[in-house]
């Protein structure tokens, strides 16, 4: 029982460590907004969830581009989690912005395994449908 408590006390830590290393400002407890929606990294992560959304998908049906992001939250738990509201649009469709639907996404990420895993992603109905 100690052994288990001081590897999930080890983990908790190197996540944290990593996130430091990183320059990021993740809390602990619960899921905390991501302060700038433009930074990089977190566009990476949003990018990374498309493509592997695309990936699972038929290809021609849901070939996503990223477009921005609307909102994004993170907490530490086996990593980083993000859950990110993604702004997309489709490839297949002529014009962008008339394809342009909104996702949300929940990405665990561990970034001192360079691991990333798309736990889950839907698309958000849009306002009277």
């Amino acid at each position: 029982m100690r052994s288990n408590c001081l590897l999930a006390l080890v983990a908790l830590v190197l996540a944290l460590v990593a996130c430091a290393a990183d320059g990021r400002d993740v809390k602990v407890h619960g899921w905390q907004p991501v302060g700038d929606l433009s930074d990089p990294h977190v566009v990476e992560i949003a990018k990374f969830a498309l493509s592997e959304f695309s990936k699972q998908s038929e290809p021609v049906q849901n070939k996503l581009v990223y477009y921005n992001m609307a909102k994004g939250e993170t907490m530490v738990e086996s990593g980083v989690r993000y859950k990110l509201v993604i702004g997309a649009t489709n490839e297949t469709i002529p014009d962008p912005l008339f394809s342009l639907n909104y996702y949300e996404g929940v990405i665990l990420e561990k970034a001192w395994k360079h691991f990333g895993q798309l736990l889950s992603f839907a698309a958000i109905p849009k306002e009277g449908n």
